[in-house]
């Protein structure tokens, strides 16, 4: 590495100098010198990079943590050898002090246009997340288009449209967003695949709504695309859950897991499946239920679980440290911190499946969640993760293991009865017949999602579970390390009284909300699986599913 000062021949040859910048400090401490990539300046950088990177007339140039490399900052880089300005030294800063280079460059100049226009494109950005919080949307997805950009939001599950912007709009509240959030990967710029998380820091976030996650994705042609997920307040220790639409079998195996304190137990359902807030009410359910005599550690980056009397373990990496590297890291200290229950926020690659298999093993209790596409399909995913056959048929570790779905619950003063969805094509006769055979209901007792109105947002008024629960046995275990996929199948279905583990398709459950007039066969069609798939793959359920209508229709 070349000498603190030296100066080098070829911007290619540029690299961070660590020890010229110990964390977050002023500029003015830096002896920067003359911003000359501001707006006029010999070096201006567009308005989408000034995040990534400001250079000063000293020699410096302050780069956002991750992005030395990025095509944005290489090509900034290139331009000053190019035109033979002096940049030797190179730091790592964050991207709001870079930003505050701008904004004092303006202020000197006395040109506040870069100041207001950020402000007021942070103003815009809280008045979107404001109106979908308004609508206690799911998600927000900013899309870059031909002549503008979309915003739309996703509502009980449904994308719908919420504003357009002009193109350099949309750019400009994408770069508004990550400007201020936290929990940023390593990668940065226009090109590169971006995370990140707006906390209540970031003053962007309306009350009732905690979090919201960021997934930047490139596209071809310039298009970017931005997904935000909201995350919204639950009411500290809440911990209902059959509200969210479990239904009694269910509940008692949850019962079961939370009165127990080793193991491994997971949870799997695609994105946006309800998955956090189900482990949530878990967790403060059995904190309670153990008058709250056990100690709970949450590791998660940032913090999405309001468990009562949590300690939430920091997972902060460090130079030259992945964060699997600091999540594994986190763990092991955890495990010397004397925990009952442990909660990792997702288990995601091999490194730390293994250690979570090995918190299990210890008597520990691990609870997490992975993606899966059933509750039998989780033992499958850990042994890609690498976990060996011999640790998952071992059922002192896999104790407890839930799939779920949500679907839209339909509006009960819009939504429209078999015969009259039939008249309007709003259901197909032969999947309306199917649905009233199966269920055994009158066809005014089953309904579709209607037009919408005024109590509803197109015709849902929430969303509610759909659901596997699994307690491993032996056996189940053991056919499963001898690679006997149908007779996992076939013990988890098996009634308890035949012998087998008495298990419920997600479908089934699906099939009962049908019956109870609550929720759209349509949606349970597109969501979770064909109703003709039903009947052929669990024949058994079907021919049930009259007599679990009529019993759930009891618990009304």
């Amino acid at each position: 590495m070349p000498d603190k000062g030296e100066e080098l021949g070829s911007s290619s040859a540029l690299v961070p100098v660590a020890a010229e910048c110990d964390g977050v400090r002023p500029f003015s401490e830096l002896d920067a010198g003359e911003l000359i990539s501001g707006p006029g300046g010999e070096l201006e950088v567009p308005i989408a990079d000034r995040r990534l990177i400001a250079a000063f007339r000293g020699g410096l140039a302050v780069v956002a943590k991750g992005s030395r490399w990025s095509p944005e900052v290489k090509a900034v880089l290139d331009r000053a050898f190019r035109t033979e300005l002096d940049i030797h030294r190179i730091v790592e800063s964050d991207s709001e002090t870079i930003l505050a280079a701008y904004e004092q460059f303006s202020s000197e100049r006395g040109d506040g246009s870069f100041m207001r226009g950020t402000i007021e494109r942070q103003r815009d950005l809280r008045r979107i997340i404001a109106q979908a919080a308004d609508s206690q949307a799911s998600d927000i997805h900013f899309k870059l288009l031909p002549g503008y950009c979309e915003i739309r939001i996703r509502v009980h599950g449904k994308l719908c449209p919420l504003a357009n912007r002009a193109p350099e709009e949309g750019i400009a509240l994408m770069n508004a967003a990550f400007a201020v959030a936290a929990d940023q990967g390593t990668s940065a710029g226009a090109t590169s695949f971006m995370k990140g998380a707006l906390t209540r820091a970031s003053g962007l976030l309306p009350a009732g709504v905690d979090l919201a996650r960021l997934q930047y994705s490139p596209a071809s042609g310039h298009r970017p695309f931005l997904a935000m997920r909201l995350k919204y307040s639950s009411g500290r220790n809440l911990s209902d859950l059959e509200g969210l639409g479990y239904l009694p079998r269910q509940l008692q195996d949850f019962s079961l897991m939370r009165r127990r304190t080793s193991g491994l137990y997971l949870l799997a359902g695609k994105v946006s499946s309800g998955k956090t807030t189900t482990l949530q009410r878990l967790l403060n359910a059995m904190v309670m239920e153990k008058s709250h005599e056990i100690s709970v550690f949450a590791i998660e980056e940032p913090v999405e679980l309001d468990v009562a009397g949590a300690v939430h373990v920091a997972v902060a990496a460090r130079s030259g440290q992945s964060r699997s590297e600091a999540f594994i890291e986190a763990v092991k200290a955890t495990l010397r911190s004397d925990p009952n229950i442990v909660v990792i926020g997702e288990l995601r690659d091999r490194e730390l499946a293994n250690h979570a298999i090995e918190l299990a093993m210890t008597g520990h209790a691990l609870w997490s969640t992975v993606h899966a596409g059933s509750a039998l399909g989780i033992l499958d995913r850990l042994s890609d993760l690498g976990i060996e056959g011999w640790k998952l048929a071992d059922t002192s570790i896999v104790r407890g293991l839930i799939y779920q779905r949500l679907i839209g619950l339909l509006c009960p003063e819009c939504k429209s009865t078999f015969p009259d969805a039939m008249r309007r094509n709003s259901i197909s006769p032969h999947l309306a017949e199917t649905v009233i055979r199966l269920t055994g209901c009158d066809a005014s007792e089953l309904f579709v999602r209607g037009l919408g109105c005024g109590s509803c947002s197109g015709g849902f008024a929430g969303r509610s579970v759909v659901a596997e629960t699994l307690l491993p046995d032996p056996k189940l275990l053991d056919l499963y390390l001898r690679g006997n996929r149908t007779g996992m199948r076939d013990h988890w279905l098996t009634p308890r009284a035949d012998g087998g583990l008495g298990g419920w398709p997600a479908m089934h459950h699906a099939m009962i909300k049908v019956g109870l007039g609550i929720c759209d066969v349509n949606e349970i069609e597109e969501e979770v699986e064909l109703v003709g798939a039903y009947e052929r793959e669990f024949a058994r359920h079907a021919a049930s599913l009259a007599d679990s209508v009529a019993a759930a229709r009891q618990l009304q």
